[in-house]
């Protein structure tokens, strides 16, 4: 991905090839990591309603905040790699589980394959109205 080449996807503007396996001040190269794929319910009733909200969670961020509740993850990289096509799978498996929206939890890193994965999604299936 072109982008990734000479990063500069977050505010720290790294510029380094990820492409390469060059990996950013956030922790990240050029690979998709997660922590977890799942539907998340109560806390945020105004996000997961009834259905639940379809919750992805990826490792690595780019704020480094000193009190994250997420720590392991984001300053860790806790998880697991996975490709842009399973990316559009757990996204289409959310929408299955009848989810009323897919809430992508520190995806800052990850735009470029999010956006990949969408349109990948959205040729499987008609997915949700944000899929464009």
């Amino acid at each position: 991905m072109k982008e990734l080449e000479q990063c500069e996807i977050c505010p720290h503007r790294c510029k380094v090839n990820r492409e390469a396996g060059q990996i950013c001040r956030c922790g990240c190269d050029d690979k998709i990591k997660i922590a977890l794929a799942s539907v998340h319910y109560y806390e945020e009733p105004c996000i997961s309603g009834k259905n639940g909200s379809g919750t992805v969670f990826f490792s690595h961020c780019n704020l480094n905040c000193m009190y994250c509740q997420n720590y392991e993850i984001s300053q860790l990289g806790k998880g697991k790699e996975i490709t842009i096509e399973e990316l559009a799978n757990i996204f289409l498996q959310q929408q299955e589980k009848g989810v009323h929206n897919i809430n992508l939890v520190t995806p800052t890193m990850y735009a470029y394959q999010i956006r990949e994965a969408i349109k990948i999604a959205k040729e499987k299936r008609t997915c949700y109205s944000y899929f464009i």
